[in-house]
């Protein structure tokens, strides 16, 4: 059962700031090069916030949380950063393209009840301690979030989409920006008291299903049990215990997920025909040679492994210096049955990133959890054809090239209460961080 409420959203005034230079992409995917560029963009960039930089001189007094803060309260004071007037949802689309093609993908905003994993909140991917900490220690600090959860939930009749769509036919968004790969973001604020209880009722039923954001949860979990231990209480919507979060319905076209590729290094005395030779017991390999033009061979494999996407367990490999690409294709996804030898269930054991990070990785490669989580021999990236330049032009051995994990399998494998291997999903576009604020309410007599 799924509890969630509407809130008093501090959002940014479009008065006082451009929205393109103060909205962010989610914390995990802002790079150094890219904290530097919001910085300079607008000194009111949520960045600030969201993922402040470390000073020299830094102490348990003044850090970057203890100064998210100082902006925040900052931005307030001068009317940059506004509270709503009245407990809304949003209304969130987002306009985008695939493969040339527009794609609106469609949600709301508000806030839910957390829980640990395993009741109504369903999880499908493992988590790190050191960006909970992180998370955690921000929390703590401003009392608030800036980010998005990307939750999921299975509706078929679409009832809340309806709701929403009534409520926003004919208006303007109250906000509309492009973000840095030039994709539309509009947000509706839905303050409807009869259309939020429509809501609420129709989300009553619902399970819940963390698309992107497992470490965000997790801390709003953590968040809720320090504070609750140090005597807060729970006040309003917006308090200790109720999480920000952006829902998604599954069965609302729109949702798109993208696959993460695999850059291999580092691996000492690899011989390509000898692993070759080793896969041939696993996989039907097709070679997709260079003679009619490499740009003709990348679209003919491309083709194949889309063809198959939703059928067969299909890889593309690239190898450095070569002059063709390799299809694997595996014969038999009962052998991956024998190589997990674990309580998974079949789905998890037969999931894209389960044959390759078990069968090829670690059982011919040499490449186990351990040094995947330190990224020893393997790194990530988006796009296939960034994959293969990279192996063509920087020091990696392999490209391995992935299908997108399909959505019922993130929804079968979370019902499970398994959580898939990292970087096996890559739902696009990101939901951007500062288009809405919760202040968790702290003091009965004070209006945070």
């Amino acid at each position: 059962m799924a509890k969630v409420f509407p809130f008093r959203a501090y959002r940014y005034n479009k008065k006082k700031v451009k929205l393109e230079n103060v909205i962010t992409q989610p914390y995990d995917k802002i790079n150094t090069d890219l904290q530097g560029e919001y910085y300079k963009k607008d000194s009111h960039n949520v960045v600030r916030m969201l993922l402040g930089k470390e000073l020299k001189g830094d102490n348990d007094l003044c850090n970057k949380y203890t100064r998210a803060h100082c902006y925040f309260w900052h931005w307030v004071e001068n009317d940059v950063m506004v509270r709503d007037g009245k407990p809304a949802f949003y209304a969130y689309h987002q306009e985008y393209k695939v493969e040339g093609k527009k794609v609106v993908r469609k949600g709301f905003i508000g806030l839910a009840e957390v829980e640990p994993f395993g009741g109504t909140v369903k999880a499908h991917e493992k988590t790190l301690d050191a960006p909970k900490a992180d998370r955690l220690n921000l929390m703590k600090a401003t009392h608030t979030t800036q980010g998005q959860i990307f939750m999921l939930y299975s509706d078929p009749k679409l009832t809340v989409n309806k709701v929403l769509e009534e409520q926003i036919a004919g208006k303007k968004p109250d906000m509309q920006l492009k973000d840095d790969y030039d994709e539309t973001h509009k947000l509706w604020i839905v303050d409807d008291p009869a259309a939020i209880k429509k809501i609420q009722k129709a989300m009553n039923d619902q399970k819940l299903f963390i698309a992107d954001g497992h470490h965000r949860y997790e801390t709003g979990v953590n968040y809720y049990n320090f504070m609750k231990e140090n005597g807060v209480e729970k006040i309003g919507n917006e308090n200790i215990q109720n999480l920000m979060m952006t829902f998604v319905n599954i069965d609302e076209p729109g949702l798109t997920v993208l696959a993460t590729h695999r850059l291999v290094h580092s691996l000492k005395d690899f011989n390509k025909d000898s692993f070759l030779k080793k896969m041939e017991k696993y996989f039907r390999i097709e070679e997709i040679s260079f003679k009619g033009g490499e740009d003709k061979a990348r679209k003919e494999l491309f083709e194949k492994m889309d063809n198959k996407a939703e059928t067969e367990h299909v890889f593309g490999v690239y190898f450095k210096g070569d002059k063709q690409f390799y299809l694997l294709e595996l014969v038999d996804d009962n052998v991956m049955l024998k190589v997990i030898k674990g309580k998974q269930s079949d789905v998890f054991k037969k999931l894209d990133v389960s044959i390759l990070h078990n069968l090829i990785l670690e059982n011919h490669l040499g490449i186990g959890d351990k040094q995947l989580k330190e990224q020893t021999n393997v790194k990530y990236v988006r796009y296939r054809d960034d994959a293969i330049d990279r192996v063509k032009k920087e020091n990696f051995q392999i490209a391995f090239l992935l299908n997108p994990t399909l959505v019922k399998e993130v929804k079968d494998v979370a019902e499970n209460n398994e959580r898939m291997p990292q970087k096996s999903t890559d739902f696009y576009p990101k939901l951007l961080s500062g288009l809405t604020i919760n202040r968790y309410n702290l003091d009965k007599d004070r209006d945070l």
